[in-house]
């Protein structure tokens, strides 16, 4: 059938001559190449209606010299009426500049919901390369000087992490954290990769650690060349590790903060004097950072580690001495408490008072765990609870001043307080402060306080929906777990450098590659 005249014109922008309707050939009408919608989708429904009662709103045209015209509005209905089988269609003709046509294709585009961000950004960028400012631009399309910036940073985003991204449907927030990394373009090809994935979360958070490591690292660099220190750029060994030179031992290991300031500190403890200095640039990101080194008399060293492992032998066997009493009675009594619940669970009727037991064990135990039992260097279970709640647990300094047995205990308050109000909101904060207090680096390392600590927490935090990604469940199924003991009985993986060896002696790395002072 032939299609009906519009029954509206398409308003001319301003600067436009005025223009006629007119029906043209569709085979004269090209698409603009420079159009922000890279698919105009699926047509069909479109060509229904359009077969039924006709094309309503007009196409938006441009002529070309070669006597032609150039589409620049209505390239969804173009498609349209082709599938519905037209010869003609309705258009207005209009003599339009390129950046007139960039300007009308993206303002049209843009108040469509099926624009994506990339093509929305890509269209800005266009009319920056025909020389609009952002001010114009923004006031051409109706939005924001800073929408735009936005926009004009994502436009910049190259292609390989483009293709990285495939035809996950990414957010606005997803490209625009993407886009923030535009000095490394490596790292936005890691984040378009994951981007849309449960492992999203997982790669910002690495990236965001990488980036802040290389730009201190071309600090560092750029202040020890100022200092003029030569620093010489160190290489990992097969296991992903650094060995110290021969005749150097390593003092300090830097990976932030004022490095400047480091070496000034440094000299002051070594009477002046400038230390060795080596850049640990690549291999694993814990392995990495600008080590200063002091030289060293390898008999010297070797007699005082020899001198430190007789002294820690010694202590070792006082410490037994002492505890062995303890540890007795802590065994005997286990084994009663053990023999007496045993029973319990042996009798074919239920214990009166167990249910009660159960909720005194489990509130007590967790809110005096908490408040009471946390003097250890290692405890961490306050600040989670500190953490999850958004409830301070530090108390002020009028507090500080009172006698120990007026002291006000604002954790025990804070929960208190919770407890009353929502007990199960309370009684799973606590559990989970516990749970989380019991995983540290150590239990990644061994496969038995993984699954002592770790699974079940990961399983919790499961059922409430967390998104396991695939970097937390390769280290739930051991790939942090050291493989093999080296020919001393020590494990061939990371070891803090003050911690002594399971042989009493320290893991430092040290002129001869055995062990020596802890750093």
């Amino acid at each position: 059938m032939e299609t009906a005249i519009i029954e509206r014109p398409v308003a001319a922008d301003e600067g436009m001559e005025e223009s006629n309707i007119v029906m043209l050939d569709m085979e004269l009408i090209d698409p603009n190449p420079a159009n922000p919608r890279r698919d105009v989708g699926d047509v069909s429904e479109l060509a229904d209606s359009i077969r039924a009662q006709g094309i309503r709103q007009n196409l938006l045209v441009t002529p070309t010299p070669q006597g032609r015209y150039l589409l620049v509005i209505g390239h969804r209905r173009l498609a349209a009426a082709k599938l519905a089988g037209l010869s003609r269609v309705p258009a207005v003709v209009a003599d339009l500049s390129e950046r007139e046509q960039r300007e009308l294709m993206l303002v049209e585009n843009s108040q469509r919901a099926d624009l994506t961000v990339i093509e929305e950004a890509d269209g800005y960028q266009g009319l920056l390369d025909l020389g609009v400012s952002v001010d114009e631009a923004a006031q051409r399309t109706g939005r924001s000087t800073s929408l735009v910036r936005r926009r004009l940073k994502i436009a910049a985003i190259g292609e390989n992490a483009r293709s990285k991204a495939g035809t996950a449907q990414l957010s606005i927030d997803d490209w625009e954290t993407i886009a923030d990394f535009d000095r490394h373009p490596d790292l936005q090809e890691r984040l378009a990769e994951a981007a849309g994935g449960k492992n999203w979360n997982m790669a910002v958070k690495h990236a965001r650690q990488e980036r802040t490591w290389r730009e201190w690292l071309d600090t560092a660099r750029a202040e020890l060349e100022r200092m003029g220190i030569d620093a010489a750029d160190e290489q990992p060994n097969t296991d992903n590790w650094y060995d110290s030179p021969k005749g150097l031992r390593r003092t300090t290991m830097l990976t932030t903060g004022d490095i400047a300031k480091a070496i000034d500190a440094w000299r002051d403890s070594h009477d002046g004097a400038t230390p060795v200095v080596g850049v640990r640039a690549e291999g694993a990101s814990w392995a990495r950072g600008i080590a200063l080194y002091e030289t060293v008399d390898e008999e010297a060293e070797t007699a005082a580690r020899e001198a430190r492992e007789a002294r820690w032998r010694e202590e070792r066997e006082r410490k037994e001495r002492e505890t062995a009493p303890a540890k007795e009675f802590a065994r005997a009594s286990r084994d009663l408490r053990i023999a007496f619940v045993t029973h319990l669970m042996e009798l074919k009727s239920q214990p009166k008072g167990i249910g009660k037991a159960v909720a005194l064990l489990s509130a007590r135990f967790a809110l005096d765990t908490l408040t009471e039992g946390f003097d250890q260097w290692n405890s961490h279970a306050e600040d989670v609870w500190e953490q999850i709640t958004g409830i301070g647990t530090a108390g002020d300094d009028a507090d500080e001043a009172k006698p120990e047995d007026e002291a006000e205990d604002p954790l025990r308050e804070s929960v208190t307080a919770m407890i009353a109000g929502d007990p199960q909101r309370a009684a799973f904060g606590l559990l989970y402060a516990l749970a989380e207090e019991r995983v540290s680096w150590e239990t990644w390392r061994d496969a038995a306080t993984i699954a002592e600590h770790a699974t079940p927490l990961y399983e919790a935090l499961e059922t409430l929906g967390y998104r396991t990604s695939d970097t937390e469940a390769e280290a739930l199924n051991g790939s942090l777990v050291p493989i093999d003991d080296d020919d001393n009985g020590r494990d061939t993986g990371i070891r803090q450098d003050s911690e002594p060896g399971d042989d009493g002696a320290s893991q430092a790395d040290d002129a001869s590659g055995e062990p020596d002072d802890a750093e």
